[in-house]
């Protein structure tokens, strides 16, 4: 049996816009969705969930899950080039490292050690700055006791 043919759709197009256009911000399903409706797009969510799904076999976004699997992936335009992406512990916040530091550690990586990172699992845990800020300004549970 023949792969069935995709075809391209003006919600398809409209669901990858909406990534494309914040191609640093990783989103659920649930915020693409969200943001869509409130641009005035007439859209489904269930249009929404099966366009990404699509969207993340055909390699035009990435899927990055938290964690242990724990919460809903996030998605994230893949754009032209590989990335790394650090994740915020504290809001979720997900954000792309498209810098030349982060290709010459990749080529560091491959030339030096034989070793080729799998984007789709290169999140990076750690906390923006503004959750820093809020941890810098927030008393303590052992102020407060």
């Amino acid at each position: 049996m023949k792969p069935r043919k995709t075809y391209r759709t003006r919600q398809r197009d409209i669901v990858l816009s909406c990534f494309a256009n914040q191609p640093r911000r990783g989103m659920t399903a649930q915020e693409a969705y969200e943001q869509l409706l409130k641009q005035g797009q007439d859209i489904g969510r269930a249009t929404v969930y099966r366009s990404i799904a699509l969207l993340v076999a055909q390699g035009q976004l990435v899927a990055l899950q938290e964690a242990h699997g724990a919460g809903p992936a996030r998605y994230q335009h893949r754009g032209n080039s590989r990335h790394i992406s650090v994740r915020c512990s504290g809001c979720g916040l997900i954000a792309a490292l498209t810098c030349g530091a982060v290709d010459a550690f990749e080529r560091h990586l491959y030339q030096d050690h034989g070793f080729r990172l799998q984007e789709d699992e290169c999140l990076l845990p750690g906390l923006c700055s503004q959750c820093q800020n809020q941890e810098t300004t927030t008393p303590s549970r052992k102020d407060t006791v």
